[in-house]
């Protein structure tokens, strides 16, 4: 995975708690086991990224329209096939760790559209 698509995909996982409005511990841990096991080869701290990160967040999370760009200006990171199957597969990790509800639900839903090698 290239640093571009690192930091994307933390972006998503970051942004998957906004769509229930809701961080559970385990959510939290399983975020914090995914920026650690994807690693992170970059000059600015990983620390000021997820800063940075969260603020993005919320600021999609302010409408179904933000959501819906920020999750395709994201995905349009992962350009073939094993990519995006990797990172829907961690979000959809992080997300499943305490229970999918329905909110969950329509943002993987809105995630796999935005991948369109999964089909």
């Amino acid at each position: 995975m290239t640093q571009k698509q690192r930091e994307a995909l933390f972006d998503l996982i970051t942004l998957a708690p906004y769509s229930d409005s809701h961080l559970s511990l385990a959510e939290e841990t399983l975020a914090e086991s995914a920026f650690i096991a994807e690693g992170w080869e970059s000059e600015h701290p990983k620390s000021l990224f997820l800063e940075q990160s969260i603020a993005r967040a919320r600021a999609a999370a302010e409408s179904d329209e933000s959501m819906a760009e920020y999750v395709a200006s994201r995905a349009a990171i992962f350009t073939d096939h094993a990519s995006q199957t990797e990172a829907f597969g961690v979000v959809q990790g992080v997300i499943a760790r305490d229970g999918e509800n329905s909110d969950e639900h329509a943002f993987l839903v809105r995630l796999k559209a935005a991948f369109p090698k999964l089909g």
